[in-house]
Formats: structure tokens, C-alpha cells, sequence
């Protein structure tokens, strides 16, 4: 029998990848990059970086005329020059290049910055404190510079202090005031140079005027037309570290005039810019947590230049009439929330680098009450969200309980300071009012009452609802050995 035939398949259908036929490109954009980099390894060694020593004998006259005229040439090579210069040192390790021997050169370079920020414009910056001034953070202005950056065609937007097209091949205007002002940090790290910078009054109020923000369109820009966002964060940190390495050698006059209220006014905005952030205001631990395994630089240069400002009492003075209390209260409250609370932040304040930076903030503690009025001390008093008698009290227990003896002996310095601010804010005093009333001439008893007694210790007795904890501090033996710290203690912990 025939046998059936059979069905036929039908094909079944496959997925066929086709790869198609490409050469491997070496070059980008047309240009061989490989080739590029060998040439320019290759010239970098026949001809190497000039030594400093290269550049010979440099006429000071010579640079000033070079600046004076605004050339494009002549500007690239007198500020070059200028900043090789002024990283030089000398003999010792305190010379260095002797500004105060170039007073014109100076003069013309502040001149030239001056012109190219602001173009003549006058300044018109409010002298009297305002309660209702709003004050710019760091973390702010780094947040708004990030959003801008990653828009689409971020780069293709127009943007204050960008290139303008009609300049031509010569540099932009905050190129320049960057190197200006990179010129002057790096004069004020020579001490022999501090004697003479902190006498030039236009210094400081020409660099704290670039450091300036408006609020344009609901977003922090520059005051300077001249300076985009990056170039602002950028003067605003050289400008910071120029007046840390001046802070000690600063004094201000008193009676301030009104630049000196216009400096004092824009050098605590600028330094509470970097303290005041609510985010970054937190204790040592929880900024291990964060990422900071020592602390933060920034805060830790504003917190120096800060207590090196503050440190003299006619300082404080000029800073108490140029500073609003809304404004002294927002630092005061952002220090407390850095100090230490649990045992974890004990632990870390016990490293060298947090101890130092613990320090400076109880030495700002102690500045602020000391600057702060009556009112300004009952109202941080009277605060029980802050809860400032637990947190300081708890501290100075901690330091002073401390087993390991040579940690101990590092900590009373902190531990005396804190005592000290409390006990300005118990006696909730003006610190400036040196006037007394005079005792009574005849008085009953006259000879054993305490008339004109200013040795004892009077208060209202901030530390009398922990008088246990009181009394056990002061049964120790480095605080009966100190008088001061034991008649403060003493006062807090008694109701007069």
C-alpha cells in the first residue's frame, strides 16, 4: 500500500539579528587623542615648569603701571606675577613678600576689582540692624547653584556674570576679581603683612560688599554683576579665610563710625551663613553619621574667625550695636544644638579635632551672652524648647567626671566657659554698663555689713532646680581649687 505522504512543515519563524559592518574610530571629533596626549607628555618633558627663581628681578613700578593701564596682556602678566609673588616666604616663617612696601600696588589692584565688580555703582547697604533681614545660608546658595547647573541646557542660558560676546578675546570680569581676591588671602597668611592689611579699612569693605546677596526673581544672586553663583561661594570662602588669618589683629573703633558698622554688620552675616543652617546644625555624632569623620571645615574656619573677632571687649561692643537681637539669637540657638548630648557625641568630643571644635563653640556661647542685652538673655533663659540648662549643665558634669586624668585637664577649659555663659545669663545684666550705684557713705553697721562687697557671687539661681548635681560639682577637687568657677557654681545653685 502507498504509504501517506508527509504534511509539510511550515518554517518557523526566527529572530534574526543583524550586526552591522562598523570601524573602529580612534579619533574624536576628527582629532586623534592619542597622538595628542604623547606630543603633550612629550613637550611637558623637554620643556618643564618655570621655577620661581626663573622669573628674575621684578619692578614693583613696573606691575602698578601694568594694572593702572587695563591692557589685556598687561593685566595676564602683572596679576600672574602679583600671585607667584604673594605665595613667596622668606627667611623666616613669618616674612614673605612686604605689601606694606607696595602701598600703590595695592591701591591700584583694589582699584581694578572694584571697577570690574560693581563698575562705579555706590553702596547703598542698610546700616541700621533690621529684625526682618533675611539671612542667606551656605547650604542654600551651594543647593540653588546645584538646581541651576542640572537644568536642561543649563550651559546655553543666559546667566549673571557669564562671558559677554563684545569682550572679545579679552578675560571675564570675575575671573579676575577671583584672582584679586585670591592675591589678598594669600598676603594675609604672612604675619608680618597683618599689621598693615587690618589698617586698610577698604579692604574689608570692598571684599564684604562682593560677599553680598540680593534675592533676584525669588533666588540668592550676587550683589556684584560681575560674579555668577560659583564665583560668589568662592569670594565668600577666600573672604572668610582671609579674615580668620587677620581676626586676632582686628579692632574696631569705638565709637564705630559707619563704615565699621557696615563691616561688623556684613562680616556676622557672612559667618553665621556657614552656622546657621538648621540642617548642618547638629551634634558631634550625628555629624560622624552624616559623613564628617573630623569636623567640618567651613564651620570650623566661621567658629575661629568668630571667637578671634569677639575675643576683646570693645569688639563685642561695636558687634552689640551693629547686630540684630533676632540675629544674635539664631547663632546662639545653632551653637547650642552642636553641642553634645548623648554619650556617643562624649565619645567623639574626646578626639582632638572635635575638642578643639567643641571649644569654639562654647568660646561663641560665652561671646554671644556676653554681647546679648537684658531682654535678649532672660528670653534664651526663659526657652525651654532650647532647654540650654540641661544641655550645659549635663556637659560641664561630663567633662569634669572624665576617668582619664589628661582628658580631664583638656576638658575644664570648656567646662569653665560654659559656667561663665550660664552665669552671665542668670544675672541677665548689661555687660557693657560699667556704672554702679555708690554706697552710702554712713550705713548701720558701717564696716560689717556688705556694702561695696563685690565678692560675692549673686544670681537667680538657674541651677537651683538641680542643686544635687550642683552640689556634687562642687565637691570636686578641680573645682574647689579654682575660686572663680566655685563662687559661680555656688551662685547658680542658690536663690539670692
Amino acid at each position: 500500500m502507498p504509504t501517506p505522504a508527509r504534511p509539510r512543515q511550515r518554517p518557523s519563524r526566527r529572530k534574526i539579528e543583524y550586526v552591522p559592518l562598523a570601524r573602529e574610530v580612534d579619533t574624536v571629533g576628527g582629532r586623534d587623542m592619542k597622538i595628542i596626549e604623547a606630543e603633550t607628555i612629550a613637550t611637558s618633558l623637554r620643556r618643564p615648569l618655570r621655577d620661581i627663581n626663573d622669573w628674575g628681578i621684578v619692578a614693583v613700578d613696573a606691575l602698578t603701571m601694568s594694572i593702572r593701564s587695563k591692557l589685556s596682556t598687561e593685566l595676564s602678566y602683572a596679576l600672574t606675577t602679583f600671585t607667584l609673588l604673594s605665595t613667596m616666604r622668606g627667611d623666616t616663617p613669618t616674612s614673605g613678600f612686604p605689601i606694606v612696601q607696595c602701598a600703590d600696588l595695592l591701591e591700584e589692584v583694589l582699584d581694578l576689582m572694584e571697577e570690574r565688580a560693581f563698575d562705579g555703582a555706590q553702596d547703598f547697604a542698610e546700616l541700621e540692624p533690621s529684625e526682618d533681614q533675611h539671612l542667606t545660608t551656605h547650604r542654600e546658595l551651594v543647593n540653588t547653584l546645584l538646581e541651576l547647573e542640572s537644568q536642561p541646557f543649563a550651559s546655553l542660558q543666559p546667566r549673571q556674570g557669564a562671558k559677554d560676546p563684545d569682550l572679545g578675546p579679552r578675560p571675564r570680569p570675575g575671573n579676575i576679581i577671583i584672582t584679586i581676591v585670591n592675591i589678598i588671602r594669600n598676603l594675609s597668611f604672612i604675619p608680618d603683612n597683618s599689621g598693615f592689611l587690618v589698617q586698610q579699612e577698604r579692604v574689608f569693605d570692598l571684599l564684604l560688599r562682593m560677599c553680598s546677596i540680593v534675592m533676584k526673581d525669588g533666588k540668592p544672586t550676587a550683589a556684584s554683576p560681575a560674579l555668577s553663583l560659583g564665583d560668589l561661594i568662592t569670594v565668600r570662602k577666600d573672604t572668610m579665610l582671609t579674615l580668620m588669618h587677620l581676626a586676632g589683629a582686628i579692632h574696631f573703633s569705638d565709637p564705630p563710625s559707619k563704615t565699621t558698622i557696615r563691616i561688623v554688620n556684613r562680616t556676622f552675616r557672612l559667618l553665621a551663613s556657614y552656622l546657621v543652617d538648621s540642617t548642618e546644625a547638629i551634634s558631634p555624632y550625628a555629624s560622624m553619621q552624616n559623613g564628617h569623620i573630623k569636623p567640618p571645615f567651613l564651620t570650623d574656619v566661621a567658629l575661629e574667625t568668630f571667637t578671634r573677632l569677639a575675643q576683646s571687649d570693645p569688639n563685642r561692643k561695636v558687634f552689640s550695636k551693629a547686630i540684630s537681637e533676632a540675629s544674635l539669637r539664631l547663632l546662639f540657638v545653632s551653637s547650642v544644638h552642636r553641642l553634645p548630648v548623648g554619650d556617643p557625641d562624649f565619645q567623639v568630643v574626646a578626639r582632638d579635632r572635635w575638642l578643639s571644635y567643641m571649644e569654639k563653640i562654647i568660646m561663641t556661647l560665652y561671646s554671644l551672652a556676653f554681647i546679648a542685652s537684658p531682654d535678649l538673655k532672660k528670653s534664651i533663659r526663659a526657652d525651654r524648647r532650647l532647654g540650654l540648662k540641661g544641655v550645659m549643665l549635663r556637659m560641664v558634669q561630663k567633662f569634669l567626671t572624665m576617668p582619664n586624668h589628661e582628658l580631664k585637664n583638656l576638658l575644664s577649659v570648656p567646662a569653665r566657659r560654659a559656667v561663665e555663659t550660664m552665669k552671665l545669663l542668670d544675672d541677665c545684666q548689661d555687660s557693657f554698663d560699667t556704672s554702679e550705684a555708690a554706697p552710702a557713705t554712713l550705713s548701720f553697721g558701717m564696716g560689717y555689713g556688705e556694702v561695696g562687697d563685690s565678692g560675692i557671687e549673686k544670681g537667680t539661681g538657674l541651677l537651683a532646680s538641680n542643686r544635687d548635681v550642683a552640689w556634687g560639682l562642687l565637691m570636686l577637687r578641680e573645682v574647689q581649687q579654682d575660686e572663680v568657677m566655685f563662687s559661680e557654681l555656688d551662685s547658680l545653685s542658690r536663690i539670692e
